[in-house]
């Protein structure tokens, strides 16, 4: 048996993974339920937690778990998180941290890899990009990365996580980016972004699911803001693709991360602009 960790922008999904790839049993944390503790040691002590109320619950021990693989933002690299902007961490040795916690005896072989080029190897493995040879994967959520794969082969760059589509430019001088740089593709077109926008136009407080908060956009799309918000999201949604779209002229791109929720309202009108 295996654990894979999802470690997103707003969430830590720690799952129990059988040979089959299937989940057999998982747990979720927010980072929005972090109070005063360093962003580092929640995250461990959810996984920690995670990992030892999942092993409870299946009647397994720690040496029954072969491997751990946990999926991070930024640029990670052996056993390190690496300038993971949107959670503020810079360099941190999460597999020795996790190995001091877990077990006292020997280390768990665990490896670290960016999250949306595990979601890509996923998806082109056992998922929507199976049938592909020349396909990229474009994850959306907190931030927006992904993958590319060419004649069957995953593209990776010698130094960083490379493929970074989120901070391809797209609008020049454009909305500060959490990397620091103006007008990313990310900084338009991530589902914070949208969703922060939305609730602040909808004047929705607080925490609302993507099912909820796409009724209520449907209820409200006679506003002309809503309507001209919506508008501008495929529009610059639109540009992203259509830039990844004449780099690379994949047969598929394949659309994961937490904005995947909203496809019936968003993508479907996306393929319909011309760019």
């Amino acid at each position: 048996m295996k654990i894979g960790i999802d470690l997103g922008g707003s969430h830590i999904a720690i799952g129990l993974v059988d040979d089959n790839s299937e989940i057999v049993e998982k747990r979720t944390y927010y980072i929005s339920e972090k109070k005063n503790q360093p962003i580092e040691d929640y995250i461990v002590d959810s996984i920690v937690k995670g990992i030892n109320e999942i092993l409870d619950s299946s009647s397994l021990k720690i040496k029954d778990i072969t491997q751990i693989g946990i999926a991070a933002p930024g640029s990670p690299k052996d056993g390190h998180i690496k300038n993971a902007v949107n959670l503020g961490i810079e360099d941190f040795n999460i597999a020795q941290e996790l190995n001091k916690k877990l077990s006292k005896n020997q280390d768990i072989p665990i490896k670290v890899i960016n999250d949306g080029k595990s979601a890509a190897l996923a998806e082109k493995q056992i998922g929507s990009l199976k049938e592909f040879s020349d396909c990229v994967f474009l994850c959306i959520g907190t931030g927006i990365g992904g993958a590319c794969f060419i004649n069957n082969e995953f593209l990776r760059p010698k130094r960083n996580a490379g493929f970074e589509f989120g901070h391809m430019i797209i609008r020049k001088d454009g909305e500060m980016c959490n990397c620091g740089n103006k007008g990313c593709f990310e900084a338009y077109c991530s589902k914070g972004k949208f969703k922060s926008k939305m609730q602040e136009l909808l004047s929705i407080p607080g925490y609302i699911g993507a099912k909820d908060l796409i009724i209520k956009i449907k209820e409200n799309l006679y506003n002309d803001e809503v309507r001209t918000l919506l508008e501008e999201y495929i529009d610059n949604l639109a540009i992203g693709i259509s830039n990844i779209i004449n780099i690379l002229e994949p047969e598929a791109i394949s659309i994961g991360g937490s904005m995947s929720h909203y496809e019936e309202l968003i993508f479907g009108r996306t393929k319909r602009k011309n760019i």
